[in-house]
């Protein structure tokens, strides 16, 4: 069955709740911070123009807080979305290391999974799925490689869910994905990106014009 609404509200919540954060990561971003702890050599590219070499480091610092909080994000939904459809979380966080997450569904099966947003791997990573599938199978477990955003394959072995394929399995429903996806889209509605750059960046340039007067 499709998302229910309390579920829908459950995830939208839980995506807004990760706004305060970025936010607070964004603000401790200090002038000191870009003037002594970041490449030199981009000081000087932007030598002429501060606004433009203060606002570049703006935009990375917002650029990583999202990066990072990315991954728990969807760790966070799929487990919301495996819940919503009868399953069991097995252990915390703790318990999973190395996979991403553990959980059991209604068919009975317990699954371990590696979650990533593409498939593309080095041979070290390579060697890696392949040890953690090894180590599933061996100890009666099943094992997905998952990657929550569309790649297009012309063939790939059956333990890789891909996309929708992906979103179907732990949500139950075969528009899982666009129903998700739409959630986090409307996430951004409630603020400016534009804005918070901005704001900050003027903060800081005028730190940085005191500063150099």
């Amino acid at each position: 069955m499709a998302l229910s609404s309390t579920i829908k509200g459950e995830i939208s919540e839980y995506l807004k709740s990760l706004i305060p954060s970025v936010i607070a990561s964004l603000n401790k971003l200090t002038l000191n911070d870009i003037l002594y702890h970041k490449n030199p050599l981009i000081r000087e590219m932007f030598y002429d123009t501060p606004r433009e070499f203060i606002s570049f480091f703006v935009m990375e610092r917002i650029e990583r807080s999202f990066v990072t909080t990315m991954g728990n994000v969807i760790e966070n939904i799929v487990e919301i979305l495996v819940k919503s459809q009868g399953g069991e979380i097995v252990g915390t966080k703790k318990d999973w290391k190395p996979y991403d997450l553990k959980f059991r569904l209604k068919d009975g099966k317990q699954y371990w999974l590696e979650i990533k947003s593409i498939l593309e791997q080095n041979n070290s990573n390579k060697r890696s799925i392949t040890t953690y599938k090894d180590n599933a199978r061996l100890q009666g477990k099943e094992f997905r490689l998952c990657i929550y955003y569309p790649t297009k394959l012309t063939s790939k072995e059956e333990y890789i869910l891909i996309g929708k394929e992906f979103w179907s399995f732990v949500g139950g429903h075969d528009s899982t994905q666009s129903e998700v996806f739409k959630l986090i889209r409307n996430t951004a509605k409630d603020f400016s990106f534009k804005d918070l750059i901005e704001n900050r960046t003027e903060l800081l340039l005028k730190e940085y014009t005191v500063a150099n007067t």
